[in-house]
């Protein structure tokens, strides 16, 4: 993909929001791993959450040694070439017994294990007791300690304002060869301007009938996923959290309707703006040539969208087919999302950070909370990620509180 088309379907991505091996290593050893100084002073990290929290909490635990795709950025650095997929799944193989290792001492204090994620960050998350969590910030290798942050879903329309139709229609480009992973309530697959029939017998064949129904978990041949151009994609959230159960994760990122049946159709929105088309080329997304992963991660019942489900799709956006090498990783992340006053102490920020530093352009909402300043929503606050602000349109009407 040539640096032209990746910066216009940067752009593409970007409306989505304002609308809301290079040759053989010498060895297939990975060099040692290095450690990473806390970003935080210790008192922050061990004595700052404990006093603010109490009873069992969720928390990202960040540990010291680089992440999956900080290990390539440095090996590419170091060796002036990309890192073979055989050192990138050897150094997956030393996080996860870094990993292990950790979380034997944490189960000493109680904690459970939620989640891991270590391709954009290497972290586990884990349910614990708050007055454990000085205890847990000081076991040997840990870089910092969170509580996991949910982020609200945001959308505008603002498509038409951009000058799309003369890139396409002058320049010639339209996204073709782009890969594009939607971090959102899921893609609907089925809808025709992307690539599905476009018919309601095929979306209950997908979807079901109710935020309940077992189809929307699992994927078939009637389901008819993925498509020419939802190529992917995975569930990290369910059909139930936050308001009816826990969050859970299968195959299958279908978006649930919009409502009053649930509160889908945002990240089905937020794709067909990216990349959508219809049948007669009457309708086009910005990039319509572009490819789509649909990674689902905010709720199916409201705006929320998960701290965990996120972490778990900035993965799964960095290696889809889950081989531990990142060379299948997707040109662009897509977040219409944000948590507002955006902090540099986030790890959803950090997650992106990492990406775009081994080759990913990273797109994210400033937010859609007005004119107070400094509101920027993380993690568009992170200086790596193209930001995206609300625009008003000409057509946009104010409706005054009397």
């Amino acid at each position: 993909m040539n640096n032209k088309t990746r910066r216009f379907v940067g752009i593409a991505a970007a409306a989505s929001l304002v609308i809301s091996t290079v040759g053989q290593a010498s060895a297939s050893t990975p060099s040692p791993i290095a450690e990473v100084s806390p970003e935080r002073a210790p008192t922050e990290v061990r004595a700052e959450l404990p006093k603010r929290l109490s009873g069992p909490v969720e928390v990202v635990v960040q540990l010291s040694a680089p992440s999956l795709s900080e290990y390539a950025t440095q090996m590419q650095a170091q060796q002036g070439r990309a890192a073979t997929a055989a050192q990138q799944r050897a150094y997956a193989a030393q996080l996860t017994n870094i990993q292990n290792a950790f979380l034997r001492n944490a189960r000493t204090l109680g904690a459970t294990e939620l989640a891991r994620v270590s391709k954009a960050l290497n972290a586990v998350i884990v349910s614990i007791d708050a007055a454990q969590i000085g205890k847990l910030a000081a076991l040997p290798g840990v870089k910092s300690v969170r509580p996991v942050r949910h982020y609200e879903r945001d959308l505008n329309q603002t498509v038409p304002y951009i000058g799309a139709g003369f890139v396409h229609n002058t320049l010639g480009i339209t996204g073709t060869g782009v890969t594009v992973a939607v971090l959102d309530s899921g893609i609907d697959y089925t809808h025709a301007n992307l690539g599905g029939p476009g018919t309601p017998a095929a979306y209950e064949a997908a979807w079901g009938t109710s935020i309940s129904d077992t189809r929307n978990t699992t994927v078939t041949v009637s389901t008819g996923f993925p498509t020419a151009k939802v190529i992917g994609g995975y569930d990290f959230v369910g059909e139930l959290w936050p308001t009816f159960g826990a969050r859970s994760e299968d195959p299958n990122p279908i978006d649930a309707p919009p409502a009053p049946i649930a509160a889908g159709g945002h990240g089905t929105h937020v794709a067909d703006i990216i990349a959508g088309r219809n049948v007669s080329d009457t309708h086009r997304g910005v990039a319509p040539g572009a490819q789509l992963y649909a990674v689902k991660v905010c709720s199916s019942v409201s705006s929320s969208c998960n701290g965990i489900a996120l972490l778990k799709g900035m993965d799964f956006a960095l290696d889809p087919n889950g081989d531990d090498d990142l060379s299948d990783a997707a040109d662009i992340i897509n977040m219409s999302l944000g948590a507002s006053y955006g902090q540099k102490e986030d790890d959803l920020s950090e997650a992106a950070a990492n990406a775009v530093r081994a080759g990913v352009v990273v797109v994210a909402s400033a937010g859609n909370s007005a004119d107070r300043p400094y509101i920027t929503g993380s993690p568009s606050s992170a200086p790596e990620v193209i930001a995206v602000a609300q625009t008003q349109m000409p057509g946009a009407k104010a409706y005054p509180l009397v």
